[in-house]
């Protein structure tokens, strides 16, 4: 999720659900015939809330409907206890309807457990469908239209109906217009060489400019777009200056934006506009080659300056910049300054480029804004809600916590976060292979490390949310300006929580996820990623552990992986490994690269790299490991059962749980940039990570040897 990349400078690291594809259908039970005995001891007919599932197909609900039913004519099974609630029985569905029974577990788990995942599914992966589901239940919040005093409740109304109004057909051509003018009127107050004859160069001030054309509209929600830079949020409050990784080198569509928005008239004759187009591409392709050819910072060392006014003294605009958007005033600025990360050889060299002639930096920098307005353009499949998710995710997680959520969730979760912190840390206190120094230190590390459940206390305060978004509407406004109002208020509340200290910006809590945060040393848990198919309050405590409570596991395991190590307790960067313990570390790592350089996958082959996906793939190892532990100290006499599965081993229904959480269909993205995920392949996080697991093999038996029970396993700790 964060730009600078991994092995050069700290990243945010996720648990990245499976890729993304189309829409899904899940199938029924199997069919059951229970017995008279059976028939006659049936409990009586229980009341059920009524079932939610937006935008769920409705045989899905049939199927739901039809298990149901099987679990009120079964109930209790010579006295196990089953748990009997939809989401129990929606997981029930899923590992019945999913599994390839055909298929030797010890040969091939993923296929095992996912096999007949297509049968059941078009092209859709759980992530996606829970997103899905979130943008829904959003849609009908607004729809319904109910009065408030809320602001932000406003806001969403309104951004969502004059985004729906572009769709309209008799308002469309007129909305496009509009839109036009306005990115113009915008371009001439900012002032655009090519659209202003009396432009001045003596009065260029690039500070200003750059105020004046920053956006996040058409990038990242944690990025804030300068055209020669960005600033880059990640899961922790810091700022990162950053390359910027758009280039225009098509000159038929600069040519096409420049007469869409100015018309041929701005210019004298087609070799003046040729002349112009050539300019902007040049100082493209300049921005480019000095990206390519400035040496990548290996480390926090190489980037970060000893003082704000190192930074500025490089290129003097960043306290005029960050300035305009802090709203708290000069208590802020002096929190956000100590937190700011610059690269110092690209800096000057941008400086260099920006000065040498001021006309063709005006003129790229504008048109680059003007270009990025005209993709945000809406279409007649553009989402909405997802536009306002985007843009207001406080305010859309708001809706979702109080009309959708299970608050008692935040407890069980908060609990399992310190279930597995625990296990993490036993785990650590038995490794053989570590000298205590750095036994101390990882453990210092693992006890310090910060948590946060779900979501920031102030959605729960009527109107704390309003003083944010203190945007002045206008029923008048198009949706376009609309948009650029809530775009400035997005940016400056992105800038405020980098003086807070508050551990997890903004932009991520509207998230099917949970986050590692290096830089501050936590652990960040979303609401969205606290519901079925990974969790569900009701579900069994061995269900929450395989699928949830690995999720928490593989985050804590970023803060030990290949990058994570280089921060301390404090998310300062220091190295805490013992020389010796360094160099058999770096053997566990090459043991896990190596392991997914020989997996012949069924998509890929063997064409995977296992540099590239090493710290997500040690991370899954310690998940798997601590998770396994976590689920040792249950006491599974105590544990309800899933039905269809009363009499199956809960050792390997942990296995198979937690497998199904990686079911998904193939990816319909180009192989290059399937092959450029740094998480590992689908069908790898399961087989490749139980192969290492002794538990498993055990669990079903696997003869030494087989592809599930390799000789030679890697573990990390």
């Amino acid at each position: 999720m964060v730009g600078l990349k991994k092995s050069k400078t700290p990243k945010t690291t996720t648990q990245t659900g499976p890729k993304k594809s189309k829409k899904s259908k899940t199938g029924s039970m199997p069919k059951s015939t229970p017995s008279k005995s059976e028939k006659s001891n049936s409990p009586k007919k229980r009341n059920w809330k009524k079932l939610i599932l937006y935008g769920t197909p409705i045989f899905l609900i049939l199927a739901l409907v039809a298990a149901l039913i099987v679990v009120l004519l079964l109930g209790k099974f010579g006295g196990v206890e089953v748990c009997e609630t939809k989401e129990c029985i929606m997981l029930a569905n899923h590992l019945h309807n999913w599994k390839d029974d055909s298929v030797d577990p010890c040969q091939d788990f993923f296929k095992y457990s996912c096999g007949k995942y297509f049968e059941h599914n078009d092209a859709e992966d759980q992530m996606t469908k829970k997103n899905y589901i979130l943008f829904g239940l959003i849609r009908e919040f607004i729809k319904k239209n109910k009065p408030t005093s809320s602001k932000t409740e406003k806001l969403m109304a309104h951004l969502y109906k004059k985004c729906e109004d572009t769709k309209d057909g008799n308002l469309k051509d007129q909305i496009e217009k509009d839109m036009i003018e306005d990115i113009k009127q915008e371009a001439m107050n900012i002032g655009w060489p090519l659209a202003d004859p009396n432009w001045d160069e003596s009065r260029f001030n690039l500070a200003d400019l750059l105020n004046k054309i920053k956006s996040n509209i058409g990038g990242e929600r944690n990025e804030i777009s300068y055209g020669i830079f960005k600033f880059l949020i990640p899961a922790a409050p810091k700022v990162f200056i950053d390359a910027t990784s758009e280039y225009f080198n098509n000159t038929e569509d600069v040519k096409n934006t420049l007469s869409l928005v100015l018309g041929s008239a701005a210019f004298r004759d087609q070799s003046q506009l040729d002349d112009r187009v050539k300019e902007i591409i040049d100082f493209s392709h300049a921005l480019q080659d000095i990206v390519k050819s400035t040496p990548q910072p290996e480390n926090l060392d190489e980037i970060m300056f000893n003082n704000f006014k190192q930074l500025n003294a490089v290129l003097p605009v960043f306290d005029y910049l960050i300035k305009s958007l802090l709203t708290k005033g000069p208590r802020s600025w002096g929190k956000v300054k100590n937190k700011i990360y610059g690269w110092n050889s690209f800096l000057s060299k941008i400086s260099e480029l920006v000065y040498k002639d001021k006309r063709i930096t005006a003129n790229y920098l504008v048109y680059k804004y003007v270009s990025n307005s005209l993709r945000f353009k809406p279409t007649t499949d553009t989402k909405c809600e997802r536009i306002g998710a985007h843009f207001l995710p406080l305010p859309s997680l708001r809706v979702f916590i109080r009309n959708h959520f299970d608050k008692g969730a935040l407890k069980d979760v908060d609990r399992l976060v310190e279930d597995i912190r625990s296990s993490f840390i036993e785990m650590l206190e038995k490794s053989e292979w570590i000298h205590e120094k750095t036994r101390s230190a990882a453990i210092r590390k693992a006890k310090a490390m910060k948590k946060t459940i779900s979501y920031p206390d102030e959605l729960e305060q009527p109107g704390a949310l309003d003083k944010h978004y203190s945007i002045q509407l206008n029923p008048s406004d198009s949706f376009y300006l609309t948009m650029r109002k809530i775009d400035l208020a997005s940016m400056k509340l992105m800038m405020d929580y980098v003086s807070s200290d508050f551990p997890m910006g903004p932009h991520f809590f509207l998230t099917t996820n949970a986050v590692y945060a290096p830089l501050g040393n936590s652990i960040n848990v979303f609401a969205p990623m606290m519901d079925d198919p990974l969790f569900h309050t009701s579900f069994p405590n061995y269900a929450k552990i395989a699928g949830i409570g690995f999720i928490i596991g593989h985050e804590i395991g970023h803060g030990y992986d290949i990058n994570g190590i280089n921060f301390d307790e404090n998310g300062n960067l220091k190295t805490w490994f013992d020389g010796a313990d360094q160099r058999e570390y770096e053997k566990k790592a090459a043991c896990l690269t190596n392991q997914y350089n020989n997996y012949d996958d069924p998509s890929f082959g063997k064409t995977l790299n296992g540099t590239l996906t090493v710290g997500e793939m040690m991370a899954d190892e310690i998940g798997q490991d601590v998770a396994w532990r976590t689920f040792k100290k249950l006491d599974l006499s105590q544990e309800k059962r899933i039905i269809g599965f009363e009499d199956y081993s809960i050792k390997k229904l942990y296995f198979q749980i937690g497998a199904t959480n990686w079911c998904a269909p193939r990816s319909s993205l180009p192989l290059a940039k399937q092959l450029d995920d740094v998480h590992a392949t689908n069908s790898f996080r399961v087989n490749g990570v139980f192969a290492n697991e002794k538990a498993f093999a055990e669990a079903f038996n696997c003869p030494v040897g087989s592809p599930m029970n390799p000789v030679k396993k890697c573990t990390m700790f």
